[in-house]
């Protein structure tokens, strides 16, 4: 195994090395079904567990670092910096909430990195990750695929059966990018033959269900990423098993696709009516008979693997295949260029994207029409917002998370969104050119990892993660996989376990190791208590819905006990107020909540409902509110009813008959 080989620990160190190869899967998971770890509560208690698994292996550990090396370094530097500059922000933000929350997800993806990089590099290690996370992706993926096409059997509440996939991440992009990565990681599980022979055909029975899954979700990009990371993998790896794999998953892949393609009502109106569930269960059948022949054909063909294995070809020949090979890509290309118009097509394309701001007119949008649609749907508005956020503070940006703000006061349309659906415009917007050097720096350099180890005998696993690292890094470009760990945890955590070195001894002493240990526990304050401030704020919302405001204003308190910051449980309490009767309680809540977050237009919109119900003008609240946030119909809908009167009386009821912001 030459650099590779490493001692094989026993006992409670080999169940170390087997949780680290094994925590990219399960997090993944855990993320997944929450939301695609969106919200607050995930990625804070994923810091924290990450944060104290790093403290044990610090402080029991032998040699905690042995899997540092110079490209770690970089990446680890680049990326902690990176956290520490998002955490800054929030002094020179005015919702330092929001930037507590990006410092705990970017803070969870650096500890991934750190915590799973400290181990030293070992070939099987980095096999099991993958294999891991693969089963991790075709288990959402496979729960996504049977709540649409069996829903009797996986039923889901009426708000999450959208016309586009998007169980469980809840966002149908998301699903789509993890499908994609999936395909391409179970395409070098099936055609690798480095890999254990039960592997191979279990990869390839998993593709039929993660390509009807993309094509469910309706993701353009999606489909663009998976093919675009298919060959990138096949052209760096250059697996022996390749024309077995392809031969045993091709025409059961382009069938099950092609039969998603098909099942128009799953993608339509009503997915879960009759037709859709006589739809979903032929499509489900089908995807089965697919996945079940492909795992056939696949063991079938396992001993093709052994005798192209055993093929050897001179080095001399090998280039000069590789060349022609190219050169064929090439000559291919250009007559498909010319048998298509190419430039016509390429101009015609490009006038699309710009042009049209949406995909599809409203009622047709999820329909599977949109696939042929090049309509930029919005993101040109969201790109052109972050940018005017990047010129106004270009040096140290508005804040991490304040996009969202800017959107709302700028926006050229009444879409809500809360993400530039741009990685690095909406970090020039947030964190300026430092912090999107800082992030460029550590992406770019983990890539070029990927790239420089993805040569000689282990290439598969490095050519495997350039590719899905490459999509994932191109797809980031257009939408918002940072805030969905679920489709980007594994990037620094199976990435760590790539880069670390094979053994070096870095073993700090008893002081330094106490030292380290302290700043670790410090540095988990911030994600801690953030988990525990919203689980309480997630308990207060519950009881609110409820009518249940007594235990709503105990939950708030304790969620603000815990993060002082947060405007949302002083909301929360302010409306509380109001409801039993105390409207002037309800006025100094929201002033509270105003003074911590004086952009936040919900805060404004709640103190001139507070204000109202006293029987006070609330026009100048209101007004403020608007101005924050002018497009937003609470708002344009009670300052009409608050300027049509000066009766307090009249301003009284209508407060009391507006709809909240927060249900």
């Amino acid at each position: 195994m030459g650099e590779f080989a490493t001692a094989r620990p026993a006992g409670l160190a080999r169940l170390t090395l087997v949780g680290a190869s094994l925590l990219p899967a399960g997090l993944t998971l855990f993320f997944s079904f929450n939301a695609g770890g969106y919200f607050a509560g995930a990625p804070a208690v994923a810091a924290a567990f990450l944060g104290l698994l790093l403290l044990l292996r610090v402080t029991l550990a032998e040699d905690p670092f042995a899997g540092f090396t110079r490209a770690l370094v970089i990446v680890a530097a680049a990326l902690g910096l990176f956290v520490a500059w998002t955490l800054l922000s929030a002094f020179w933000s005015d919702a330092p909430a929001r930037a507590m929350i990006e410092f705990d997800r970017a803070l969870a993806y650096w500890l991934a990195l750190v915590l799973c990089a400290s181990f030293p590099r070992d070939p099987e290690r980095i096999a099991w990750a993958l294999r891991g996370l693969a089963a991790a992706i075709v288990i959402v993926c496979a729960a996504g695929f049977i709540t649409r096409t069996l829903p009797e059997l996986w039923p889901l509440d009426e708000s999450l059966s959208e016309a586009r996939l998007s169980y469980p991440l809840t966002y149908w992009n998301s699903v789509g990018l993890m499908s994609a990565l999936g395909l391409v990681l179970c395409l070098h599980l099936a055609a690798s033959e480095r890999e254990p022979r039960f592997v191979r055909p279990l990869a390839a029975a998993a593709l039929p269900v993660l390509g009807a899954t993309l094509i469910l979700t309706l993701s353009r990009a999606g489909i663009g990423v998976a093919a675009m990371g298919a060959l990138l993998y096949v052209v760096v790896a250059r697996p022996r098993g390749l024309p077995a794999a392809l031969l045993s998953v091709g025409a059961p892949l382009a069938l099950a696709m092609a039969g998603a393609y098909g099942a128009e009502e799953l993608t339509g109106s009503d997915p879960t009516g009759r037709e859709g569930i006589d739809e979903g269960g032929d499509l489900a059948l089908r995807v089965g008979a697919c996945a079940l022949v492909a795992l056939v054909l696949r063991a079938v063909l396992l001993p093709l693997d052994a005798r192209l294995e055993r093929v050897r070809v001179a080095p001399e020949t090998r280039r000069r295949l590789g060349w022609g090979a190219v050169g064929a890509c090439v000559l291919a290309l250009a007559v498909g260029a010319v048998a298509v118009n190419l430039p016509s097509e390429v101009s015609e394309r490009w006038d699309s994207f710009t042009s049209d701001d949406r995909v599809g007119n409203v009622e047709e949008e999820s329909r599977r029409g949109r696939l042929s649609d090049f309509g930029n749907n919005g993101r040109l508005d969201q790109w052109e917002v972050a940018l005017e956020g990047f010129s106004s503070s270009p040096v140290t940006g508005e804040g991490a998370g304040a996009f969202q703000k800017r959107w709302q006061q700028d926006r050229p349309d009444d879409l809500k969104v809360e993400d530039a659906h741009s990685l690095y415009l909406e970090t020039l917007a947030e964190l300026g050119l430092v912090g999107f050097v800082l992030l460029l720096t550590a992406l770019v350099a983990l890539l070029a990892a990927f790239a420089a180890r993805a040569r000689g005998d282990e290439r598969h696993a490095y050519a495997v993660l350039l590719a899905m690292g490459v999509g994932w890094a191109l797809h980031a470009g257009i939408d918002w996989d940072w805030e969905m760990p679920a489709v980007t945890f594994w990037l620094f955590a199976v990435g760590g376990l790539a880069i670390a070195g094979a053994g070096t001894h870095l073993a700090p002493g008893r002081f330094a190791r106490v030292g380290i240990g302290v700043g670790l526990l410090a540095l988990l304050a911030t994600p801690a208590l953030m988990a525990l401030s919203q689980a309480h704020l997630n308990n207060a919302y519950e009881a609110f819905k409820r009518g249940d405001c007594p235990s709503a204003i105990d939950s708030a308190l304790a969620s603000t006990s815990a993060v002082s910051v947060r405007p949302q449980p002083f909301e929360l309490m302010g409306y509380c107020d109001v409801r039993l009767g105390q409207p002037e309680l309800g006025v100094e809540q929201m002033e509270n909540a105003i003074k911590l977050e004086p952009g936040s237009w919900e805060a404004h919109y709640g103190l001139a409902l507070a204000l109202a119900a006293s029987g006070r003008n609330p026009r100048a609240a209101i007004d403020r509110a608007l101005e924050l946030n002018p497009r937003d119909p609470l708002a344009r809908s009670a300052a009409r009813a608050f300027r049509s009167t000066d009766d307090p009386q009249k301003w009284r009821r209508r407060a009391l008959r507006a709809r909240l912001p927060i249900l």
